[in-house]
């Protein structure tokens, strides 16, 4: 996972490398893991690959404003990180509505549309997700009815368009809430989409409701409260390349230096599983799940600043584009408007002005792209993906398996919630179970 030099910050100085605890990953899983940790009573060590805390969290600055290149919105549906801000006294901000809708046309092309066209897309929503109050009536307990999933599991949002007989028009309509979400048609599983809509009360006003409300000062500023409270120690710039368990205690060794702990939470992205040497070996389950990949590894997400004011847009791009949604930010530039934009197609470089005109030119015609700032989460070594969606087969195949502890490791991470999946909610789901399955290990 590369080398790089180490450095103890926050609530604990030093050179002790003998902890209670060890979190490997410091986004919101690892730190809710170890906030609860320090609160049992157990000195807890977070050991992180970057230069920050956040992971798949990442505020950082563009045009002179805080953008999010990660996670972005939370909403009181999702009551652990929102009860977490309401603690911590961060105040939010919703985002405005769209004014109007772009979309594709008969024949190719896009052409902007009123925003009653929302209308129609939310109806080829719930034909996509019809029966999940059924087959997923307990939407924190999604295995409750395993015997009516068995078969949905197998399928694609691709294999669902074609059992629907959608036709490709209105493919393109729902692409954006769909397939891009899942990094295509056919890699997406039909049951991670019904277990958001049904987290988000089986209705399309509660699945779009989801993404619209924000913390003031942006997610990372949430994270390094929450960091600064728990009194755990950080170890920055220290990616973790072997971790060997004994059977009483567990090694850790990253940036060329060794920590042990009785237990230890592996709270990184499923994809980079693959990417550290456990002993002993883990079971199949978790080498699948890696090799497979639950985050999107082509997902992109880019901030787009453009010259003048040109409204509130939602684009929805077709499949196979550029762009697969843009919408307007809250704030506006010095020189106009800023824009959000999330990709999962290969061939973008999130940072190229003039491949982002052309993809803009596509759908906001006469609109001139000033900057650019985006993040390709694949080509992140420590992430090599983006938010969690997961394939075919993997909520009743190994999702079970990996939540349970490993000799003394427990995993943690927005992949393998069983409430809020991809968003920061499920990765604090994660957390505290993890502090809870660590804690009785050293009991």
């Amino acid at each position: 996972m590369g080398i790089a030099s180490t450095g103890i910050s926050h609530a604990e100085t030093g050179t002790r490398q003998s902890y209670d605890a060890i979190v490997i990953g410091g986004g919101f899983a690892g730190v809710t893991a170890a906030r609860d940790l320090q609160a049992k009573g157990k000195r807890t060590l977070i050991i992180e690959a970057r230069d920050r805390v956040g992971g798949r969290a990442w505020s950082t600055t563009f045009a002179g404003k805080t953008v999010e290149l990660g996670a972005t919105w939370i909403h009181p549906s999702q009551k652990l990180v929102w009860g977490e801000v309401q603690r911590l006294g961060i105040a939010t901000v919703t985002d405005a509505h769209p004014e109007f809708v772009v979309a594709s046309k008969e024949g190719g092309g896009y052409e902007q549309k009123e925003m009653a066209f929302l209308d129609q897309q939310s109806a080829l929503l719930a034909r996509f997700v019809e029966g999940s109050q059924e087959y997923l009536p307990r939407p924190y307990e999604p295995f409750h009815r395993e015997d009516l999933l068995r078969e949905l599991d197998k399928l694609t949002l691709g294999d669902r368009a074609r059992q629907l007989r959608i036709s490709a028009l209105e493919q393109n309509w729902v692409s954006a809430s769909t397939g891009a979400y899942g990094g295509g048609f056919d890699r997406g599983a039909l049951t991670q989409l019904a277990h958001w809509w049904a987290l988000s009360g089986y209705t399309a006003d509660g699945y779009h409701a989801i993404n619209s409300i924000r913390p003031v000062g942006g997610m990372s500023a949430l994270l390094e409260k929450m960091l600064a409270r728990s009194g755990a120690a950080v170890v920055k710039n220290a990616p973790v390349t072997k971790v060997v368990d004994n059977g009483s205690q567990v090694q850790v060794t990253a940036g060329g230096k060794v920590y042990t702990a009785p237990a230890v939470v592996v709270a990184v992205p499923a994809n980079v599983w693959n990417t550290i040497s456990f002993a002993p070996g883990l079971p199949a389950e978790f080498g699948r799940l890696a090799s497979e990949s639950v985050g999107v590894p082509t997902a992109r997400k880019l901030m787009i600043e453009v010259q003048g004011d040109v409204g509130r847009p939602l684009v929805n791009g077709a499949g196979g584009d550029l762009l697969d949604m843009v919408i307007a930010d809250t704030v506006k530039s010095a020189r106009g408007s800023l824009l959000i934009g999330f990709s999962v197609n290969p061939q973008l470089d999130a940072n190229s002005v003039s491949q982002v005109q052309t993809a803009i030119d596509q759908v906001l015609p006469g609109t001139k792209v000033l900057a650019v700032k985006g993040q390709n989460w694949g080509s992140d070594p420590y992430s090599k993906g983006g938010w969690t969606f997961r394939r075919p087969g993997q909520l009743l195949g190994g999702l079970r398996a990996v939540r349970q502890p490993h000799g003394r490791l427990v995993f943690a991470g927005s992949d393998i919630a069983t409430g809020w999946a991809g968003y920061v909610d499920g990765a604090m789901e994660t957390g505290v179970r993890a502090a809870g399955l660590v804690s009785e290990l050293t009991a």
